[in-house]
């Protein structure tokens, strides 16, 4: 259970990739429509009808908003409990009690069925007396969820499985951005036992008056077309007959009929996404992981069906491991990774090319970059604690843009892309970037990326204890080493992955990147029996030494090695405890230990003292540096209040205010993945 007060921003429903992605946005599952991490409507609606009167449990049955519709009598939601991955929601009436279950079986012990794209939905009735009654559960789905704007068509389909809206596939792939939904492919309901129709919402709203019209609390419907009159009735949407969502708004419908008597009835529905073609790769459109095979998408959801009693026991045995790891640090903290786990595997996109693993991250809302190597690095402590050859497809793209010839500078890119469309670095070469400064190279983050990629390689292979992801890639990782060793140690005025906090030069935190990935590139040259180690090892320890006069400042150590009087979190630091590097002397840690403390707000440690804002992710990476318990629940306990208090209705931002409960920027992002770094100390040793 969920510490008692515990309230997400944002609750994950069906959560699979960056665009089969359903949230609540509301405290109350019926307080709003159900939303896409964008927060845009994709409406998924329940209600129960229990003796003739309707009750809605989920979402808004009048979801469109632009008529009104009061809707009906809402049954009482008494909590909603997140796991990592499953969410529960229990109700109560007078007369019975119920439970709704969602699950995305995101299982990073087994890719397979992490990368299939079906979540189940279980639902249970609890009668209240011994009575016999008549319910009628129904769910209802939006066509919106096949679009990127509901200017777009959809038609409904019917499957052996499932009764479907598909988008078809003429805008496959054509498309990218940043505040972006799917527009091709097919929404499956699977629900076989279920009375299926579809037809627009609003003669949904008639067929329920007319049904039980004389016992709706209230009787609240308008009759009237609007300015745009709709198709009527089931017949209207027979199969692969088009129609705009807007202002039609086609909807899925099944339903089942029960008597209830004494016992409790149960119930269940899956829905999956069968996105054809998942990613443009470097030209080619490529298939999800789940496809390596050769199996269909039918084999594959029928797989789903057959083995969920397997699958929801390995979901639950997962979860009760990972929860029990995490309360060892603080039942707040178990809260946050639980919150935290489905965001993060839900922004990346598995997929297997050629014998080769890609996970494509996409940056939500920050400008959606594909394969961001600054990405990749704060949210791979999730990824070595369960399965480290993710991170090796997370930096896949990033090899493969090299090895096709299309990065022509001495240091590492920055990303592969944008989401989708995985055809080459974005950031820095847009028309955006390059209208402010015309020169590409004067965007980009040389030291921030070089060092990224070489502590990434160096967590992977200690994670699995093997050296062939760097034995593969080591011609172009001694490139990069080399660059670090002329210009790591005293950056001159660049970017760093903060780039909302704008240029700085003689960054302190970014050298200690740099001193730090010197480090870790010497041990993995050392586990290799390189002569060269010694030359990398030498290097790292003068210029932590020097590091540790240039950047001192009394009390603590600077934000820039020029600016006294400042103070930054030296959260990259943290690969000199993970790696076991000891390059930074003890009192180093011990005078950052002490300052952090005197500045922590109400919601969090500020990232320098530049700003009123914090990172979650290198708050939380901060509190790995010390073996300082109070420090951490110090850290925790301030994001854990931010959660509960801010009244914004978003995915888990990573880039929040510390004086107030309120996001800065950025929703939904993988980067959350290094809330699980605490875990990983504890737990996974990787040196």
């Amino acid at each position: 259970m969920n510490v008692n007060g515990f309230r997400a921003p944002a609750v994950p429903l069906i959560t699979h990739d960056p665009f089969f992605s359903l949230w609540s946005h509301a405290d109350e599952l019926t307080g709003d429509s159900t939303r896409h991490w964008t927060g845009t409507r994709q409406y998924m609606f329940g209600i129960i009808v229990w003796d003739g009167v309707i009750y809605e449990f989920m979402g808004k049955v009048g979801a469109t908003d632009d008529r009104y519709f009061a809707g009906y009598e809402k049954l009482v939601q008494t909590s909603c409990e997140i796991r990592p991955m499953t969410t529960i929601y229990r109700f109560s009436h007078a007369k019975f009690d119920m439970e709704l279950v969602f699950t995305s079986p995101l299982l990073l012990n087994d890719l397979e069925i992490m990368s299939r794209p079906v979540s189940y939905v279980d639902y249970r009735i609890i009668p209240k007396d011994c009575e016999e009654h008549e319910a009628v559960i129904q769910f209802g789905f939006s066509g919106e969820f096949c679009v990127n704007e509901t200017t777009q068509k959809v038609h409904v389909e019917l499957t052996n499985n499932a009764i479907c809206f598909s988008s078809g596939t003429e805008h496959m792939l054509k498309q990218c951005g940043d505040d972006h939904r799917i527009e091709w492919g097919t929404l499956h309901v699977v629900a076989p036992d279920y009375v299926q129709e579809s037809m627009s919402l609003r003669s949904y709203h008639l067929q329920l008056t007319s049904l039980y019209g004389d016992r709706l609390q209230p009787v609240n419907i308008m009759h009237m077309q609007g300015p745009h009159r709709e198709c009527k009735g089931p017949d209207a949407y027979q199969a692969y007959e088009w129609t705009t969502v807007h202002p039609h708004y086609p909807t899925i419908l099944v339903k089942k009929l029960f008597t209830v008597k004494n016992e409790a009835v149960s119930g269940s529905l899956a829905l999956a996404y069968d996105d054809v073609k998942s990613l443009q790769y470097f030209g080619e459109n490529i298939e999800a992981y789940w496809r390596k095979d050769g199996i269909s998408f039918s084999q594959m959801l029928q797989a789903a069906l057959s083995e969920k009693g397997e699958i929801l026991a390995k979901v639950a045995a997962f979860e009760e491991q990972l929860l029990e790891q995490a309360n060892q640090i603080s039942p707040k903290y178990a809260d946050i990774v639980s919150l935290a786990y489905r965001q993060t595997i839900a922004g990346h996109k598995l997929t297997w090319h050629k014998g080769e693993l890609q996970f494509v991250s996409k940056e939500n809302y920050s400008n959606g970059c594909a394969a961001t190597v600054d990405v990749t690095y704060p949210s791979i402590p999730l990824f070595l604690l369960y399965e480290p050859k993710l991170v090796e497809g997370m930096l896949n793209p990033i090899f493969h843009l090299l090895e096709q010839g299309m990065w022509e500078y001495d240091f590492a890119p920055h990303d592969a892309g944008t989401y989708p469309r995985v055809n080459g670095q974005f950031y820095g070469f847009s028309f955006r970037h390059r209208k402010n400064r015309p020169n590409p190279k004067d965007s980009q983050m040389p030291v921030e990326e070089c060092g990224n990629m070489l502590l990434c390689v160096a967590g992977l292979c200690f994670a699995e204890k093997d050296m062939t992801y760097f034995e593969k890639h080591r011609a172009v990782l001694k490139k990069w080493a080399d660059y670090l060793v002329c210009a790591g140690f005293d950056p001159n005025n660049q970017l760093c992955t903060d780039d909302f906090a704008g240029f700085l030069a003689h960054n302190c935190n970014l050298s200690v990147k740099a001193i730090c990935a010197l480090g870790a590139y010497a041990k993995l040259l050392e586990h290799t029996e390189s002569s060269d180690a010694a030359f990398y090892r030498k290097k790292a320890e003068e210029f932590a030494a020097e590091w540790e006069k240039a950047a001192f400042d009394g009390d603590h150590y600077r934000l820039a090695f020029d600016r006294p009087g400042s103070w930054s979190l030296k959260y990259n630091m943290v690969w000199d405890k993970l790696l076991n590097l000891n390059l930074f002397s003890q009192k180093v840690y011990d005078l950052e230990l002490a300052w952090y403390k005197k500045q922590m707000h109400k919601y969090g440690i500020p990232l320098d003292g530049r700003m009123d804002g914090t990172k979650t992710d290198w708050e939380m990476w901060s509190t790995v540096l010390f073996d300082d318990k109070e420090y951490t629940d110090m850290v925790v306990d301030s994001m854990w209040s931010f959660l509960c208090d801010t009244p914004e209705s978003i995915p888990f931002s990573d880039l929040i205010f510390t004086s107030k409960p309120y996001a800065r920027e950025f929703t939904a992002r993988t980067v959350q993945g290094g809330l699980f770094i605490n875990m990983l100390q504890r737990n996974k040793p990787i040196y």
